[in-house]
């Protein structure tokens, strides 16, 4: 009698745990792409190849969670001035069992910003 009281109770704590970590490594790994690709994009002799070089390196990233499957990552680029922004978002599936925990959004955006150093003359 007890564990059908407890059962329900403890199985929303297990679940919350396993999909709170998921969602704190993605969030991880989507701030470590957005840094990787701010950093590259510093290499760049102008805005087209900047661009490339960070299309370049979120398309060959090669992430892997465990539970992840089925999510999406864009990014975007931006210049203001001397400032690079790359923005990474995953999007993540939505799973049934989300729905016995309250979770954040499925949508983990993360920004990194590098300033682009003028050319020597």
């Amino acid at each position: 009698m007890e564990f059908a009281i407890l059962a329900p109770a403890l199985l929303a704590l297990v679940a919350g745990g396993i999909f709170y970590s998921r969602w704190f490594t993605v969030a991880s790994q989507t701030q470590n792409l957005a840094s990787d690709g701010a950093r590259a994009a510093v290499a760049g002799l102008d805005d087209d190849e900047r661009r490339q070089i960070v299309d370049g390196l979120m398309t060959g990233a090669v992430v892997t969670v465990p539970l992840e499957k089925g999510s999406t990552r864009t990014w975007q680029v931006s210049r203001d001035g001397d400032l690079y922004s790359v923005s990474v978002t995953t999007v993540l599936p939505d799973y049934d069992l989300a729905k016995l925990v309250p979770m954040p959004d499925r949508n983990v955006t993360r920004a990194a910003v590098v300033i682009i150093p003028e050319p020597a003359s």
